[in-house]
């Protein structure tokens, strides 16, 4: 695993992309239409530019699998993350989904706590390659990049919770969108 530099942008959004296709959190912010992928590809970008400014982004060794960190307490709000934001609402979420968005991410952030952590924001491996371990392997040497906060995550994917319990994050809740997502939470091993 190495962190990504601007060179990795293009495969680290093909992996995550190409990973989060028919997720129901992912298309539950995305406006559904022709250009659907075009869009995911764009959310993704989106959260590279923050995971490169407000956390890490990293790689795999063999280019295979990718995640985004963000230290919510580093976020700041800047001219360009205004831009980013902008450019998210109007090609990517669509103006009248937005409400929506946001009430999502509202309820999401309730479950974040006011201390120091780290959320991991995605994780994904290109679909050629999953199931041989190369995300767990990416998400283990993650985890004990910083083990003194917490880590949280969200996940819509019910087959992904077994993957998550196994590396020690616990469902700490359940929100219903119309489909259930769920807060999961790893404690820090101080």
């Amino acid at each position: 695993m190495r962190g990504a530099t601007l060179n990795d942008k293009k495969r680290i959004v093909d992996i995550i992309s190409s990973s989060f296709d028919q997720n129901k959190s992912i298309n539950y912010v995305i406006k559904q239409d022709e250009k659907r992928y075009q869009r995911i590809k764009l959310l993704i970008e989106y959260s590279f530019f923050y995971g490169m400014k407000f956390g890490k982004v990293y790689i795999s060794n063999d280019n295979k699998a990718a995640c985004i960190v963000l230290f919510p307490n580093k976020k700041k709000v800047t001219i360009e993350s205004i831009l980013w934001d902008l450019k998210l609402a109007i090609k990517c979420i669509g103006l009248k989904r937005v409400p929506a968005v946001m009430k999502r991410e509202s309820l999401v952030k309730k479950n974040h706590p006011k201390e120091d952590f780290i959320h991991l924001w995605y994780i994904g491996v290109d679909p050629k390659y999953q199931n041989q371990r190369i995300g767990s392997n990416l998400l283990k040497k993650v985890l004990i990049e910083d083990t003194s906060k917490p880590y949280y995550l969200e996940t819509s994917t019910l087959s992904n919770l077994t993957f998550y319990q196994k590396i020690g994050f616990k469902i700490i809740n359940k929100i219903d969108l119309g489909y259930k997502l769920f807060v999961m939470k790893k404690e820090a091993n101080v």
